[in-house]
């Protein structure tokens, strides 16, 4: 098993800041390419500190940049600049998600960087399309989510409600990385480089593809069920509180909705109640018929759950082959030992924070196994990078952090 991982001998230089930009950086750094992340001086990248613990990296930058070197570079000066044409020259892939045109505005356009780099990927990420009609507008992840079907779907049936976890700022950040991976073996393939472009909103508009099943149905937009199935009014399909009744202790059981499907009878015989099987009560005869004398479904249900944790009801309804998911929160991820026994959490341990634990690289590859470093300290790799990889000296590497350059 290979702890240098598939992209190593990979130089990628991270124009990133926030989360959808540095989960793809990390995603790469994850897979064993060298992440160079420019900072800028002093002040680092956005996401570093916080109002509340200026000079103290925040756990959200923390929990988005390891792996990484971090390098400090004011970008806006004639002296960054040409640091950053550079590296461009040594760095197979430059990864941005800045606002729109704040590239363009640094002189660092994709007709440059490749003139600069015949075979480098330049990956952007944006909130829009670059070509669209909303081009130049700014987004954040409940924007694309909005604007992505996702929050159609979404929430009460008169209230639209956003998810509660940065579905498109990480997700795109993870197709981005994906596309640049094949671009790469498209450019060992065919010896070119490319320009990589992907929006949050057309992300959103994708992974929301199941939406376009009853929209074709029906010619009409999908309504909003809350925790019910979006496709087709059926029971059971909803989260049921558990005891002890606290915040987050509920189950979510669905039952199939296909004709021929055992699950109703099964969850019957789970909860005691044989009277309530399909080809006993006519009422509880079909998933739609259910729904419509919902009360009797569920009331059965959440009489029966009162006795259980979520944690409980999900292991001895998934025994009986009944779908159910307990609702799961990060205390009880982080505390659960399963989770980091197999990588999904990994603690590490930072300079100022001390030792933590936070989530891993979910994908398991055979033949890799991902070594999980601390995000970097600020400028911590500047020798190294201006240094070795750039070769100046130590007079002109004290000169630019004179200037404030690095």
């Amino acid at each position: 098993m290979s702890c240098k991982g598939p992209l190593s001998g990979y130089r990628v230089l991270d124009m990133t800041q926030f989360e959808s930009g540095t989960v793809c950086t990390e995603t790469l750094a994850w897979l064993g390419a060298e992440v160079l992340k420019v900072e800028r001086p002093v002040k680092g990248e956005l996401g570093r500190y916080s109002q509340a613990n200026p000079g103290v990296d925040s756990y959200g930058f923390v929990v988005m940049n390891m792996n990484k070197k971090s390098i400090t570079c004011d970008a806006k000066s004639p002296e960054g600049l040409a640091l950053l044409e550079k590296l461009m020259k040594v760095c197979d892939v430059v990864v941005e998600n800045m606002g729109p045109g704040s590239m363009d505005k640094l002189g660092l356009t994709y007709d440059r960087c490749k003139e600069l780099n015949p075979k480098i990927i330049y990956a952007s990420l944006k909130g829009f399309d670059q070509t669209g009609p909303y081009k130049d507008y700014p987004a954040f992840d409940p924007i694309a989510t909005h604007t992505g079907v996702m929050v159609s779907a979404t929430g009460l049936p008169e209230q639209p409600i956003k998810c509660g976890v940065s579905v498109a700022d990480s997700g795109t950040g993870m197709t981005l990385a994906m596309s640049i991976i094949a671009a790469l073996l498209q450019r060992e393939r065919e010896g070119i480089g490319q320009r990589v472009d992907v929006a949050m909103q057309d992300f959103m508009i994708c992974l929301s593809r199941s939406q376009w099943e009853p929209f074709l149905n029906k010619g009409k937009p999908n309504r909003r069920v809350a925790n019910g199935m979006p496709l087709e009014d059926v029971a059971p399909s909803d989260t049921y509180p558990c005891k002890p009744f606290g915040l987050n202790d509920y189950v979510h059981i669905y039952c199939s909705r296909h004709p021929g499907s055992k699950q109703w009878d099964n969850l019957c015989d789970v909860i005691g109640r044989p009277d309530l099987k399909q080809d006993v009560c006519p009422e509880m005869a079909t998933p739609t018929s259910r729904f419509v004398h919902r009360d009797i479904c569920d009331g059965a249900i959440k009489d029966w759950l009162k006795n259980y944790t979520k944690f409980e009801a999900m292991d001895i309804l998934c025994k009986a082959d009944i779908p159910a998911g307990a609702l799961l929160d990060c205390e009880d991820i982080t505390n659960d030992p399963q989770y980091q026994e197999r990588g999904i959490i990994v603690e590490v341990e930072h300079p100022q924070r001390g030792k933590f634990k936070i989530p891993g690289f979910a994908p398991k590859m055979s033949a890799v196994k991902v070594e999980y470093e601390c995000s970097p300290e600020l400028g911590g790799s500047n020798e190294e990078v201006y240094g070795k990889l750039l070769g100046l000296s130590a007079e002109e590497r004290s000169a630019l952090k004179e200037k404030k350059v690095i």
